[in-house]
């Protein structure tokens, strides 16, 4: 039965593709920057020997998103959306990331590398409007910051084959 589950799609492409049809409709490109504060609702460290900031320890994160300024039809101050994600500490001043932001319309994945203070996020995909996007988010200084995401959408609309 699993064979012809993927046998089916693969004939259906092939069939597209004979008949001059496109199988995958691209839309063209959307660049969109949307910047948020972020409150941190959780912090959560485990703090692995030794004793302190080092290699191995991890931080479970969660943030409130809040707007800066009117988007997503909801004025400045408003809360729209949420982020969470864990950071592994490499050593006691750099670390990497993984983790997933909640906006109106979708979750978009993001995973970097924080070092000495400094956040730069690159994005991979996520669900929704967001399924397809690449970009960035860059993660501003203090204890209240900016997130300011760069983000890519559109590259990839659907894949459908037409007879």
């Amino acid at each position: 039965m699993r064979r012809f589950l993927f046998t089916v799609p693969l004939i259906l492409l092939a069939v597209g593709a004979a008949t001059g049809s496109t199988a995958a409709s691209a839309a063209a490109p959307t660049t969109i920057v949307i910047t948020v504060k972020s409150v941190t609702t959780a912090s959560i460290p485990t703090d692995k020997p030794p004793k302190g900031a080092s290699k191995g320890d991890r931080v479970l994160l969660r943030d409130r998103l809040v707007n800066v300024a009117k988007q997503f039809g909801k004025p400045a101050g408003a809360v729209v959306g949420r982020d969470e994600g864990v950071l592994v500490l490499t050593s006691a001043t750099s670390g990497t990331f993984e983790g997933v932001t909640t906006l109106p319309g979708g979750t978009i994945r993001l995973h970097g590398v924080i070092r000495n203070g400094i956040e730069t996020y690159s994005i991979a995909g996520g669900t929704g409007k967001y399924a397809h996007a690449r970009g960035t988010i860059v993660v501003g200084p203090g204890k209240s910051p900016l997130n300011t995401y760069h983000l890519k959408l559109g590259t990839l609309t659907s894949v459908s084959p037409v007879f």
